[in-house]
């Protein structure tokens, strides 16, 4: 009965403000800052509600509601703020991660979740931005440089455009949520070059550093020296073994040939070849600080027909850093894909939008090694990659998806309608995770209505 209430005081409240969303504007499914008239402000509820049963007919349910916001004063300042809430007594995979993790997924500690950012164009060449939120850099589904799957964080943005050439500064600070003091705080710098070769080529080259803010030895900060615009400064202290930070390099590459778009990415972690050179007696393949990982993907579209397919590997000990506070995350999520590392993930997306109905099929398969008890075999990003189950810091031997072989396997279908003001959708999720150590199978079934975009499967 309590469920039936909740539900109908949400009913009740997506009514309400859609009529006082119409008083500014319209629009209802989507923005972009271009979109938004000069002096105007832009008005959105987000609403999403779902009741989900599993095999056993256990309830649960899942409410998010919030608002977004947005104006456009003259035409070169724009301002924007979100502002959502989660309850519910949430499902199984829901509790389980933040069980693990001791958050949300894409979240944080608490339900609440407040995003802005403020932008000032001076001309056509130069754009500055400041706000809390999330990035996302790449073409496919994940990104294995930055990602938007975990929490917000503050930010400062300065971007440069001119010809083909778009260049993005990202200045960043990011939190080991489990530390009181030393460690907790740490700080990024991120760069990413993006270059229309042709008209249906573009390329990008990307590069991070990551510090710890305070160590037990001395106070840090934010570095003057990293706050350099310049792309390509990190290899020369790549050069001069610099023990500085925890450094990600990458590019990205995009094609289009008709109404296909070829995409990828590779991100270099680590690169030591030394080993071999110093004729090494001990060498043989795989050493632990070879760490990389690279995208392949396709997605294309065919009258109302979409449909995406892309494959991931990240070999073990990516991301991780041999200081366990310098690792690749924020707030005990991983900042690039949420898996870490050490795995191999084939991803299939076709959807189907005709009239006022949406049909959508996903399917997820992974092979990833994970650990078992007092093991680390290179998946989990929150442990030194120097207390590597193999060797310590000088492991060799190391291959993809070793440790306890696991498959993931998820499929998840939806069919969703319409209205004039929000749609309805049932969703069908299935999952099988399967090892030595476990074998495992999850069916959940959902119906819900929304007025955005959303699903509670898309973190895990």
């Amino acid at each position: 009965m309590k469920k039936l209430i909740r539900f109908i005081f949400f009913l009740f409240f997506i009514t309400k403000t859609y009529s006082q969303e119409k008083i500014f504007n319209s629009q209802l499914i989507t923005t972009t800052k271009d979109s938004i008239k000069k002096n105007s402000i832009y008005y959105k509820p987000i609403f999403f509600s779902s009741i989900t049963s599993n095999i056993n007919q256990e309830i649960s349910d899942f409410y998010l509601v919030g608002v977004k916001a947005e104006t456009k004063i003259l035409n070169n300042l724009s301002i924007g703020l979100q502002f959502d809430h989660i309850t519910g007594n949430y499902n199984s995979e829901i509790i389980k991660y933040k069980d693990s993790l001791g958050f949300f997924p894409g979240f944080g500690k608490k339900s609440n979740r407040l995003q802005f950012y403020s932008q000032y164009s001076p001309n056509k060449f130069i754009t500055s931005e400041i706000g809390y939120g999330k990035h996302f850099i790449g073409d496919g589904y994940h990104s294995l440089l930055v990602s938007d799957f975990g929490d917000s964080y503050p930010y400062f943005k300065f971007i440069t455009q001119f010809g083909g050439i778009k260049y993005y500064n990202l200045y960043t600070t990011f939190i080991n949520p489990d530390m009181i003091d030393i460690g907790r705080k740490k700080h990024s710098t991120i760069h990413y070059l993006h270059y229309n070769l042709t008209k249906n080529i573009n390329i990008g080259i990307f590069e991070s550093i990551l510090w710890q803010s305070k160590s037990e030895e001395e106070y840090r900060g934010f570095e003057l020296a990293y706050l350099n615009p310049v792309i390509f400064y990190r290899p020369v202290e790549f050069s001069k073994q610099s023990r500085k930070g925890n450094a990600l390099m990458g590019a990205t590459f995009n094609m289009k040939y008709k109404k296909l778009i070829f995409y990828s990415q590779f991100l270099l972690d680590d690169l030591n070849i030394s080993r071999q050179k110093d004729a090494d007696e001990s060498y043989t393949s795989g050493f632990f600080q070879n760490k990389f990982g690279y995208q392949l993907g396709v997605k294309g579209k065919v009258n109302s027909f979409d449909y995406l397919f892309e494959f991931n590997q990240v070999q073990p000990y990516t991301y991780a850093h041999k200081i366990v506070l310098q690792n690749y995350s924020h707030m005990n999520q991983a900042l690039a894909h949420p898996y870490g590392a050490n795995f191999k993930e084939f991803i299939n997306i076709f959807s189907l939008n005709k009239n006022k109905w949406s049909y959508k099929l996903k399917s997820k398969y992974t092979q990833i090694g994970l650990d078992s008890i007092n093991t680390h075999y290179g998946q989990n990003i929150f442990m030194s990659d120097f207390d590597a189950s193999t060797g310590g810091q000088y492991s060799y031997g190391n291959y993809n998806g070793q440790g306890v072989k696991s498959h993931i396997l998820s499929i998840e279908a939806e069919i969703a309608y319409n209205l004039e003001w929000f749609e309805i959708f049932g969703n069908l999720y299935f999952k099988s995770q399967s090892s030595n150590l476990i074998d495992e199978d999850i069916i959940l079934y959902t119906l819900g209505m929304r007025t955005f975009l959303f699903s509670q499967h898309q973190y895990y």
